[in-house]
């Protein structure tokens, strides 16, 4: 991986905006953070935010910083782990003098002004971690930083079961570890649950409905997630409950939601154990990784079309 076009970028600008997806995970926080703990450590001399305004249920993360528009005027524009720019969350990353995309998903929106883009890899925290380690020699970091990569790393290959899992892949988590990190009690932060998540668990496993054999969904309507007390993204964080079944070669969960007109939507989590679906979200106002996507803004019929479209995909 080639990151001189990052590195002299960073070096030549005295303010640096770090961006990041709407509907973060912890791959796209972990890079977010990840990499600004490492130029705050690297670079005293630059003002380095983090920027964004929504949050994940999974794990434990700083708080967001702020910038007004006279800020990022002229400043240098990390995004990372983002495929399009209708996801960047705060748009306002276009008023940057320079934009950079570090992203590990498919190039199809090279929004940027250079686009550092390696698709091959299982995480955005993997080429930052990369990067790096390709810096070691004269660049610190330290145990944050690589907690911050870590975490990303670990849930965005499903704790590396993802199949594109690679040498690469444990090579840097590897490198993460050696840096004192406390791989079970991180662990703990990102998969122990509450009992009030590990009985949602019980539900999900009870209320499951089964596509063709093969196929397992959940739809979540509005009034369930208020019996339950949950956030809709509260709700989709538990769609690896139905994961790791043998028979399952793709399980999807599904939240209502109301639309700016009040028409009844649905946003949904896609995951699968071997075939390809990111390509199938894209046509469903979403997208995401190989085996792991996320689509929005659905209805009722939709979903029928999406649950059919990876059914074909199965039998191909």
């Amino acid at each position: 991986m080639n990151f001189d076009i990052l590195l002299g970028s960073i070096a030549s600008y005295d303010r640096i905006a770090i961006f990041r997806h709407v509907r973060p995970d912890c791959d796209a926080f972990g890079a977010q953070f990840g990499l600004k703990s490492w130029l705050q450590e690297n670079f005293k001399e630059k003002d380095v935010r983090a920027l964004g305004i929504e949050r994940t249920p999974q794990g434990n993360w700083p708080e967001l910083d702020t910038a007004n528009d006279e800020w990022l005027q002229g400043c240098l524009a990390i995004v990372v782990d983002t495929a399009n720019k209708e996801r960047v969350d705060d748009q306002r990353f276009v008023l940057a003098d320079l934009v950079i995309k570090v992203d590990h998903h498919p190039n199809r929106d090279p929004f940027a002004n250079f686009n550092l883009v390696y698709d091959e890899s299982a995480a955005t925290c993997e080429i930052l971690t990369c990067l790096m380690k390709q810096e070691s020699e004269t660049r610190h970091v330290s145990k944050t930083t690589a907690e911050f990569l870590y975490k990303g790393l670990l849930t965005d290959t499903l704790s590396y079961k993802t199949s594109n899992t690679t040498a690469h892949t444990l090579e840097m988590g590897a490198f993460l570890a050696s840096h004192g990190i406390d791989i079970p009690a991180l662990n703990r932060e990102l998969f122990e649950r509450s009992l009030a998540q590990f009985q949602f668990a019980t539900y999900i496993q009870s209320n499951y409905k089964l596509l063709d054999g093969h196929i397992a969904f959940v739809i979540l309507t509005k009034e369930t997630l208020e019996e339950w007390n949950l956030t809709d993204a509260q709700a989709r964080n538990a769609i690896n409950v139905l994961g790791g079944v043998k028979e399952f070669e793709a399980w999807c969960m599904f939240t209502e939601k109301e639309g700016e007109n009040g028409e009844q939507l649905f946003d949904g989590s896609l995951r699968s154990k071997i075939v390809t679906i990111n390509d199938i979200a894209e046509q469903f106002n979403g997208g995401g990784h190989k085996n792991a996507s996320g689509v929005k803004n659905l209805t009722q019929d939709d979903i029928v079309t999406l649950l059919n479209c990876i059914n074909t995909r199965i039998h191909e």
